[in-house]
């Protein structure tokens, strides 16, 4: 005889088949879910999320943190001369005699450097734009130039342009302007940002503010300093100086303002030349070479003692004035 179960229905099941029904039937009346030993991550919610944010922006903060506004003060019982300078475009079809003598002109009479961006090239992605330097040259010969302006503690601070920031906005790679600090004990700027120079003579302090930018919104065909202008008014007030670059277009405009009250404040406002003479995307945009009066920065003597300054055209100029 088989060993199994006859059911009332005349169904039989075999007695290994019974075993595994009870079996099942079993297990169904115990827990059988899965318990993971092994955490996957570890999870955080809102507070913990919160909590890492505010910790993350106080470590960037204290680490990469570039200031709005610096001040320096200059002990002097005589004028200074500041060089505002930008767009020298190392690598492109740009003027070093002209550069390297405006450069020479300003440390043979110890005059102070700002620098305004665009001081490399930089078309590292594409080498059809003929460079006559690599990218990697063309960073060291700008911090060359820095080194030249700073001897000394004589550069005040610098601006980070388009091309010369290129490389950290597309790779978050370092640029010319890592440790500016640290090498040159020079402020980095970026965007608008404020620079008060104080002239100590012993007997008081004469402070001249300045507002700068490497670029600004604003443009016009009667005013090539109409981006400068635009940003005293809309960020500078208070300002006695705007400069901005970026443009290739040289300007200098002269204006006074009428405040609330009636006092009248005379200010300046810049737009800086540059170096780069031309190249293929200036020509093909129908821009015009640049020549001697188009090219360069301007000398800025500040006087001590009293508020008084001046704007001369030509840093060389702006030198031999010094040296008499």
């Amino acid at each position: 005889m088989k060993e199994g179960l006859y059911y009332p229905d005349g169904s039989y099941s075999t007695k290994d088949e019974v075993r595994r029904k009870v079996l099942v039937e079993e297990l169904g009346k115990r827990d059988s879910s899965l318990r993971h030993l092994t955490i996957d991550g570890f999870q955080r919610n809102f507070d913990d999320w919160t909590e890492i944010m505010i910790r993350r922006q106080k470590e960037v903060t204290e680490l990469l943190t570039i200031p709005e506004s610096v001040e320096v003060v200059i002990d002097s019982k005589h004028p200074i001369l500041v060089w505002v300078v930008a767009d020298i475009h190392s690598g492109g079809d740009s003027d070093y005699v002209r550069f390297s003598q405006d450069l020479k002109a300003v440390k043979e009479v110890g005059g102070y450097s700002i620098p305004v961006g665009d001081l490399t090239n930089s078309y590292f992605w594409s080498p059809a734009m003929n460079d006559i330097i690599r990218g990697d040259e063309q960073t060291l010969y700008a911090q060359s130039a820095f080194a030249e302006m700073a001897k000394g503690g004589k550069m005040i601070a610098a601006f980070g342009g388009d091309h010369d920031m290129w490389a950290k906005d597309k790779m978050g790679s370092h640029t010319l302007y890592q440790d500016l600090w640290k090498k040159y004990k020079a402020h980095y700027l970026e965007g608008v940002s404020y620079i008060t120079i104080g002239i100590n003579n012993g007997e008081n302090v004469v402070k001249y503010g300045l507002v700068g930018s490497h670029r600004h919104k604003g443009f016009s065909v009667y005013n090539d300093a109409h981006a400068s202008l635009r940003q005293w008014r809309d960020e500078g007030m208070g300002s006695v100086i705007s400069f901005t670059a970026h443009n290739h277009v040289k300007a200098s405009l002269t204006q006074v303002h009428k405040l609330h009250g009636g006092q009248e404040v005379r200010f300046d406002s810049l737009a800086l030349g540059t170096y780069k003479t031309t190249d293929r995307y200036s020509r093909k945009m129908g821009w015009p070479r640049k020549g001697e009066e188009s090219m360069g920065g301007f000398g800025i003597i500040l006087h001590p003692g009293k508020e008084k300054r001046e704007i001369l055209w030509d840093v060389r100029e702006a030198a031999e004035r010094m040296a008499k």
